[in-house]
């Protein structure tokens, strides 16, 4: 086995106590000032182009979404055929830089219960052996996105599903179903799909999207994918490594779910699904003309490449989804993500 690369994050923490909190008084200079008011009026400019990314169509979507020409080079590895049972159960958990008290994820017990005992359930860390199968353009980014842990962890999401397959989940995240049997095992209604993501929540309205990244925004908190090297997957990580690229070097205060998360999610699946000139949430799911807006438990199936790529609707693994007979999960919103994730440095 070859030796697992150095990580910045595999190393131990130097702080010893906890940070205090200081007042400190600052006396500026105008040229300072001027800086201070130039990048508010940046990110002023950037919160409204957000805004009308939210469910624009055509040219509108165009201009706003970050787009990238596909490199089919870009990974050298072919999709896995090979029907291997333990690859589209395994169970994993990412996370990157120092975590919370243990006890605070007391639904991990959930998928010990309700996992086939055949998954392998494993807590994945940057250090870990499968990040040695990073291409030379994904391991840069890789590295680099340690200064700021949850985005990280956001990227070792996707490389986890992409490299292993199964399941990626967060460790708030509760079990409800048996796993995989009642999720996309035979005769479930998502026994056809290779890689499964979720609509987060029933917000499609503007007033409910100024909390969201996107309308019919995709959550990251329970991906699945059936076997490794999904194509989708593959072209998803080229376009969130590129997209990395095009922000401020190590801004501690980067839109997180821009980068890695819920709105690049989003976007490239639209674009990866030509939901151009309407959205994904407002494309017929089936002949009866159900939406995954209109009808929370539909499935919106994208075939191409050779595999199924299915956009669930919220009653599946969105939040608050547990009145719904379709539900899998139960996300509890320890809300890490929103914290002080800057101060996680170890």
């Amino acid at each position: 086995m070859s030796a697992v690369k150095y990580s910045p994050l595999s190393q131990p923490s130097t702080e010893s106590t906890p940070p205090r909190c200081r007042v400190v008084l600052l006396v500026v200079s105008g040229s300072v000032v001027a800086a201070l008011l130039l990048g508010l009026v940046l990110w002023s400019a950037h919160v409204k182009e957000e805004l009308q990314n939210y469910s624009a169509t055509g040219q509108a979507f165009l201009d706003t979404a970050f787009q990238v020409a596909h490199n089919p080079h870009f990974h050298y590895w072919s999709i896995d055929k090979q029907e291997n049972d333990d690859v589209g159960c395994r169970v994993q958990f990412v996370f990157a830089g120092s975590k919370y008290d243990y006890n605070q994820f007391p639904t991990m017990q959930s998928w010990i219960r309700y996992a086939d005992p055949k998954c392998p359930i494993e807590i994945i860390r940057p250090n870990h052996a499968v990040f040695n199968q990073l291409t030379p353009i994904e391991k840069p980014v890789f590295y680099d996105s340690a200064y700021l842990p949850i985005l990280q962890a956001d990227f070792m999401k996707l490389l986890v599903m992409y490299y292993l397959g199964g399941l990626v989940t967060d460790l708030d995240v509760e079990a409800l179903k048996p796993f995989p049997t009642a999720w996309t095992g035979p005769g479930t209604a998502l026994a056809t799909c290779d890689v499964v993501l979720g609509i987060e929540v029933n917000c499609f309205d503007d007033e409910c999207a100024k909390t969201m990244a996107r309308k019919g925004q995709i959550q990251n908190w329970s991906m699945w994918s059936r076997r490794r090297h999904s194509p989708f997957l593959g072209q998803l990580i080229e376009y969130v490594v590129a997209k990395y690229k095009t922000f401020p070097s190590h801004d501690k205060h980067v839109a997180v779910q821009e980068v890695f998360g819920s709105g690049s999610i989003t976007d490239f699946v639209r674009l990866y699904g030509n939901f151009v000139n309407t959205t994904h949430y407002e494309t017929a799911t089936n002949d009866a003309g159900e939406t995954l807006q209109g009808v929370l438990g539909s499935v919106l199936r994208v075939h191409k490449q050779g595999e199924e790529v299915c956009i669930v609707g919220s009653y599946w693994t969105g939040g608050g989804c547990s009145v719904a007979s379709e539900c899998l999960i139960s996300h509890h919103y320890e809300g890490s993500w929103k914290k002080n994730w800057w101060s996680w440095d170890p």
